[in-house]
């Protein structure tokens, strides 16, 4: 993984703990990175855009 991608993954879990409890899996794409994690027993799925916009899958 490239430097580039690492911060951009890095900003997008930032962003996704902010409503997460904590994170199980990360995967990165061209436009998005997919963020699924926990909060309060359930497990949610998270896209954040490299815009910065976040949307529950």
């Amino acid at each position: 993984m490239s430097k580039g991608q690492k911060d951009r993954v890095s900003k997008a879990q930032d962003r996704a703990l902010e409503r997460l409890d904590y994170i199980l899996e990360t995967i990165p794409a061209p436009d998005f990175v997919e963020i699924v994690g926990r909060m309060g027993g359930d497990t949610i799925t998270y896209r954040v855009y490299d815009d910065g916009s976040v949307y529950e899958r």
